[in-house]
């Protein structure tokens, strides 16, 4: 091989050096830009999936009254039944009035959580009051999707409805364990 023939060996595998260096140096620039505009395209996607989502405290207020809905549902004496009734009723309205806001601010509301069960009756009510205080709290953050809030503020209403029937139950469980000696 001459000096010639050498220097274009040389020449030609600099140039296919260049080339493939070039060619992959595309190819990650082009993967770059392509995870890039991936990422950016699924940036708002990303953020309306997020369960707690724009307003959390919707769906937290949701699980609280749906877990005293079903505390509310447990047997009880005859003589607090009715009030609890009357509660559960008005529960359902709020969680009505909820599910719609939270339709509005495009929230999942699939919600039926385990409630424990074992519960002795005073307990059960002084868990249902502290749930339906919670919501009460959760759905008073300020709401700026204009939308939801006349529902947002009828839930509000008919939790503190709820929360006046479970203070009546809970004065008529203790009145009856008192005069039966159950404690």
């Amino acid at each position: 091989m001459n000096h010639i023939q050498h220097r274009a060996v040389l020449t030609v595998r600099s140039i296919s050096y260049v080339v493939i260096k070039t060619m992959i140096s595309r190819q990650v620039c082009s993967l770059s830009v392509l995870i890039g505009l991936l990422s950016v395209g699924l940036i708002p996607g990303i953020a309306k999936a997020d369960i707690p989502g724009k307003h959390p405290h919707l769906l937290h207020a949701r699980s609280d009254l749906r877990r005293a809905e079903t505390l509310l549902k447990q047997p009880d004496e005859p003589n607090v039944v009715r009030e609890e009734k009357d509660a559960t009723l008005l529960i359902n309205a709020a969680i009505k009035e909820i599910d719609i806001a939270a339709v509005l601010d495009r929230k999942d509301v699939d919600d039926n959580p385990r409630v424990d069960s074992s519960l002795k009756h005073l307990n059960k009510f002084q868990t249902v009051y502290k749930l339906l205080r919670s919501a009460e709290r959760d759905i008073s953050i300020q709401e700026d999707n204009r939308g939801s809030i006349a529902f947002r503020n009828k839930a509000k209403m008919e939790i503190k409805r709820a929360e006046h029937r479970v203070a009546l139950a809970a004065g008529k469980d203790v009145m009856d364990d008192l005069e039966h000696d159950k404690y």
